[in-house]
């Protein structure tokens, strides 16, 4: 996001509640610390052990709910790091089909990054023998017959032409792009790439060492790769990459970040799929009430200054309008920026200066209408609606905030109808789907 400053009128507040991560360049204006509101700051032991062990690899699950602000941590975190490695940060949803991802398409984003790295650090060469070795990988009967259908690429004459690192940017940016436009291209690719993934992982994995051999040369000490947007799967294909083929996740010979999918935490397998990574971090909601639903003030304090970092704060009629958003975010930082961006366009569709109640109201109801239209019947896994509805109720009754791990738990932890807190890892309905189970009458107002 392009620094535009805090909005001083009603028009420029769209702008800048941006739900795209801070850039690097926007954290010092806008970056609130926000541990005293979650309980803990997973970033910070992840930068320790990190610094420990600059030429390690370690791999790190870093988990929480959508929303709540793990790609501005991670941010963060690299602009921290920089100083001591290459960060290679990645978004899946950028440049693949988060619907229908495949693990495979990760080692063929990753090569995409690597060498569009080396292509713009000149510092780092890399050995003839490596382009030979991925030529000919390119170049196999099986790599050959996806050229062929879907890419159209002459790889022997590019790679000589192109001098290998520029040539090979370019052709994993195309297998990239062009996996993510065509679901033949996906059966092709578990088809024909899975048997000789090896080969691809063999490959990934000498470029990064030639990488990790060189990075004195640029005054750094290892190599981190980021790979955002993976808590955005759902849980069977979170399950399908994370678990089923954990053991080819792990193989990268680096330090490798994977944001997670908080559902799977929750998870029967959960403990099965930490054991094969190095570690797990969470990063919870910011907590805005106590578990007795009383007001936890460090909390709200920490989201009002969140929104006056991005507005002029007197752009709200009256204070309690802001006090109503925070309360109805449940500290999902989504929340408050998506009701903050729909009263503010209705103000300014109204040809108000100011934000008011009624513009509060209308947020308030389109984000209600959001979460109601979510809780639906799962075709997928024969769950009815009322089952959902019978969890909500149950999570919302229950005094020590530690509901049942059901699968109708887990699919409630994924859409964010139910929120995790700090502390002793507590869990509550989302405030405005309590107000869809009073206004249905299934708990007391």
């Amino acid at each position: 996001m392009k620094a535009l400053g805090k909005a001083l009128k009603v028009e420029d507040i769209y702008s800048c509640f941006s739900n795209t991560p801070l850039s690097m360049d926007d954290l010092e204006q806008y970056y609130v610390d926000t541990e005293c509101g979650r309980g803990m700051y997973p970033t910070e032991k992840m930068k320790r052990r990190l610094k420990e062990n600059p030429a390690g690899s370690y791999k790190f699950l870093f988990v929480g709910y959508k929303g709540c602000g793990k790609s501005t941590e991670l941010i963060r975190l690299q602009k921290e790091l920089n100083q001591d490695f290459i960060t290679l940060n990645f978004s899946v949803l950028k440049e693949l089909d988060i619907i229908n991802i495949n693990y495979i398409e990760l080692f063929i984003a990753l090569m995409k990054n690597l060498f569009d790295f080396v292509k713009k650090e000149e510092r780092i060469n890399i050995p003839d023998d490596y382009i030979k070795n991925i030529t000919n990988w390119a170049s196999s009967k099986e790599i050959e017959e996806i050229n062929h259908k879907y890419l159209g690429i002459d790889i022997k004459a590019g790679a000589k032409i192109q001098n290998g690192i520029p040539f090979f940017a370019d052709f994993f940016a195309k297998f990239t792009s062009s996996a993510k436009a065509s679901s033949s291209l996906k059966e092709t690719i578990k088809r024909i790439v899975e048997p000789k993934l090896s080969e691809l992982i063999f490959n990934c994995n000498s470029l990064i060492n030639e990488i990790k051999l060189q990075v004195e040369k640029i005054g750094k000490k290892g190599l981190i790769v980021i790979v955002e947007d993976m808590d955005k799967v759902d849980l069977k294909q979170g399950e399908e990459i994370f678990y089923a083929h954990s053991a080819q996740l792990t193989q990268l010979n680096c330090h490798t970040i994977f944001t997670f999918p908080i559902a799977l935490k929750y998870y029967i397998r959960f403990k099965a799929i930490k054991n094969n990574y190095t570690d797990s971090f969470d990063l919870p909601m910011i907590k805005i009430n106590n578990k007795d639903g009383t007001p936890f003030e460090e909390g709200r304090k920490l989201m009002r200054n969140i929104i006056g970092k991005r507005m002029d704060t007197s752009l709200f009629k009256t204070p309690d309008i802001i006090e109503k958003m925070i309360e109805y975010s449940g500290g999902c930082l989504f929340d408050l920026f998506l009701m903050i961006k729909e009263a503010a366009d209705n103000a300014e569709g109204n040809e108000r200066e100011i934000i008011t109640g009624e513009d509060f109201h209308v947020a308030y109801l389109l984000l209600k209408s959001d979460y109601e239209s979510t809780i639906s019947e799962n075709e997928a896994e024969q769950i009815p609606v009322d089952d959902y509805y019978k969890m909500l109720i149950e999570c919302a009754n229950d005094k020590n905030k530690k509901p049942r791990q059901t699968k109708e738990l887990l699919d409630l932890r994924h859409n964010l109808t139910v929120l995790g807190y700090n502390g002793d890892g507590w869990s509550d309905v989302h405030p405005v789907v309590k107000d869809i189970l009073k206004d249905r009458g299934l708990i007391n107002g």
